[in-house]
């Protein structure tokens, strides 16, 4: 787990405005005094100061243009982007989340799930004709990864319930192959990103397999691209979830782990991500071998 120094000056960059209100500027202020006052790498401790801090906030907010929620949670996505997916600080901001689900005013998390959209609005693009049709705002690729660990590692908790939309097409577009027509992230980063929702979430992502939830066997092939669960070139089976596209998922790894073009980073998630769906299939035999033994 790393505490290397954060930097947040991209997000304090004027021209970009990357943080649209100053609601969520004082957000920002707040995450990083709390960051830079934390002696330890005490989760739990520093969250719940940083919930504190935004309770405090919250009756002095006019909240003229949005929600006082909606600004928690734009504010959250972009700092998140500036903290690495193996920083502590991505742990921080995951439980500050779900203690902000029992709080009045959060209860529910409300918004989180458009909030959290507008993002993929902005993922960095690599292939499109005119350089000057990009958006400032967009995130980089190394953002693009960190944004979606903070997602993946809340889609993970029982408490985040809206998110699978945005965990299956990222496991697809860097799995299934590559959509025409796609201006989205490159090849590789897509395939750090599918990596990255593998460890954070494998666990989510073997239960809603084993309950085949969103499977369709009636799919429309003409706009299999368009919907978030469908499937991508290189898969046959079902959209949705299911056991078959998770071995699908696991054997594209194994495969891409032999190809000899990515950086160190690359090879070190998927090894990560194979050893993760690998240990949670083994405990899933486990478990099920001891039920089977056991007297009845």
């Amino acid at each position: 787990m790393s505490r290397q120094a954060l930097s947040f000056e991209r997000l304090r960059d004027e021209e970009c405005s990357l943080l649209s209100t100053e609601d969520e500027l004082d957000i920002l202020d707040l995450f990083e005094s709390v960051m830079n006052s934390s002696p330890d790498l005490d989760v739990e401790q520093t969250s719940q100061r940083f919930v504190d801090g935004l309770i405090k906030l919250a009756p002095g907010k006019s909240l003229a243009t949005q929600s006082l929620p909606r600004s928690t949670w734009s504010a959250l996505s972009r700092i998140a982007c500036c903290i690495d997916h193996r920083h502590y600080g991505q742990d921080v901001l995951v439980t500050t989340v779900r203690k902000l689900n029992g709080v009045e005013g959060w209860k529910g998390l409300p918004e989180i799930w458009t909030a959290m959209r507008e993002n993929w609005n902005l993922s960095p693009t690599y292939n499109l004709e005119d350089i000057e049709d990009k958006d400032e705002r967009e995130f980089t690729t190394k953002e693009w990864l960190n944004l979606n660990s903070l997602a993946a590692r809340m889609y993970s908790g029982s408490h985040v319930r809206f998110f699978a939309s945005f965990a299956i097409h990222q496991l697809s577009v860097g799995l299934e192959g590559e959509r025409k027509g796609n201006d989205g992230p490159d090849p590789e980063t897509c395939l750090q990103v599918s990596c990255e929702w593998a460890v954070q979430s494998g666990w989510r992502l073997m239960r809603e397999s084993l309950l085949n939830t969103f499977a369709d066997p009636k799919e429309d092939l003409e706009t299999r691209y368009s919907n978030p669960y469908s499937i991508g070139p290189l898969f046959t089976g079902l959209r949705g979830f299911s056991l078959e596209r998770w071995g699908f998922w696991k054997r594209r790894l194994v495969e891409l782990r032999e190809v000899d073009i990515y950086n160190e980073i690359t090879y070190k998630l998927i090894d990560e991500a194979i050893e993760m769906m690998t240990g949670i299939e083994r405990d899933i035999f486990k478990k099920s071998y001891v039920e089977a033994s056991s007297p009845s």
